[in-house]
């Protein structure tokens, strides 16, 4: 079937990951230890915060809560390890709004990958539909996108954001084939971790590994269709493994 849609994660995918979020994770958790650790009988560090997301010094594990979950699944487990005196609603929004500003704070760390936007201004020349689908919140993936000049690129952001299930289900997938009328078969989700490609599994779509993000090759192949270096390598590598002639 004719490929009509291409569908992205966003970072580690089309922004760089590992500077940006290994640093906005330790400035909230310095932010929500300061905020939450005043019970004394409450010993909990930012190593053991950033540790329970997956976040082991300066390495972010493929399958922790930082790399591959929605920002309500940290808030969720810092919320039983800290027992803020608080319902989670209320932590949760806060958690999320220190994400938010920790990215908003530091514009700098917002970078795309080498190559990618010119891939995607050619792919969108090719009259492809181009769409996101983050973990991210709504507020730093608009305010990343607008930073990196991608947002008029895509035709659908969609975002993890506490009213839509996140990625691995497939909800993401199937906003961006409604709103842009085309079916889950014609569509390849690219992305960097084991979860981008269940999810694109769970839907239908075709499925592109990028090693620009957490997860290793080893890591992708069984998941993937193909793994490449990066999106910028799609219409040369991808082509010639799949065997899509419509590029």
């Amino acid at each position: 079937m004719e490929i009509k849609g291409l569908l992205f994660d966003k970072d580690g995918t089309l922004l760089e990951f590992h500077q940006m979020w290994l640093r906005v994770a330790q400035g909230v958790a310095a932010d929500i230890k300061a905020m939450y650790v005043v019970n004394k009988t409450i010993n909990t560090t930012e190593v053991q915060l950033l540790e329970a997301i997956g976040v082991f010094g300066e390495y972010v594990d493929n399958h922790g809560l930082l790399a591959s979950n929605p920002v309500e699944d940290t808030a969720l487990t810092w919320y039983e390890m800290l027992q803020p005196q608080c319902d989670l609603s209320e932590f949760t929004a806060v958690v999320k709004s220190r994400f938010n500003a920790q990215v908003e704070d530091n514009p700098e760390l917002v970078q795309t990958l080498p190559g990618v936007k010119d891939k995607l201004i050619k792919l969108k020349q090719k009259g492809f539909k181009l769409g996101i689908a983050t973990a991210d919140t709504r507020d730093s993936t608009l305010y990343s996108l607008k930073l990196a000049g991608l947002t008029e690129l895509f035709d659908y952001i969609g975002f993890s954001d506490g009213d839509i299930e996140p990625k691995p289900a497939p909800a993401l997938l199937l906003g961006f084939c409604q709103q842009c009328n085309i079916q889950p078969e014609q569509v390849v989700m690219f992305g960097d971790t084991v979860s981008d490609m269940e999810f694109g599994a769970n839907a239908g779509a075709r499925k592109v590994g990028v090693l620009t993000g957490t997860a290793t090759e080893s890591e992708l192949l069984p998941y993937a269709d193909v793994v490449l270096a990066s999106v910028a390598d799609f219409e040369l590598t991808f082509c010639r493994e799949s065997g899509i002639s419509n590029l």
